[in-house]
């Protein structure tokens, strides 16, 4: 999995490499060109350090990996169909709700904390620094 991640960073930079450049812009450090090539070069960094390190114990559960994406799978197009409904941020702490106890977070601290401040935290950046309005959705 590291490999296929590996190459897709490398991929994701070429694609980054080749985004076309206003001739104002080309000059300049800060460009179209530079959040994507920061990412692709972090996800290749990631998927180096994940090569380095030894591999996770194998689950002994029988197709419990595959369980476990397909339950992923389902909250994050459950995130999907409820971004109109409960908007942005409800639909947020509820995704990370789901990622967290699909990976086995059982403690309730850490369930209710974790996507309640990540969800508050992103609504202050964007809607309150920021001054970017995002729909509330229809529910609310």
């Amino acid at each position: 999995m590291p490999l296929a991640l590996a190459a897709f960073a490398v991929v994701y930079l070429v694609a980054a490499w080749n985004i076309p450049l206003d001739p104002w812009s080309a000059a300049e450090t800060v460009n179209a060109r530079a959040l994507p090539i920061v990412y692709g070069v972090g996800l290749l960094v990631v998927s180096i350090a994940l090569l380095a390190v030894a591999p996770a114990p194998q689950d002994t559960r029988r197709g419990a990996r595959w369980t476990t994406l397909g339950a992923h799978c389902v909250a994050i197009a459950a995130f999907g169909l409820l971004i109109p409904y409960a908007g942005l941020w409800i639909a947020t702490a509820v995704l990370l709700l789901a990622a967290l106890l699909i990976a086995g977070e059982r403690r309730l601290a850490v369930l209710t904390i974790a996507p309640v401040a990540t969800a508050a935290t992103a609504w202050f950046l964007i809607v309150v620094a920021l001054d970017i309005y995002i729909d509330p959705g229809i529910w609310l």
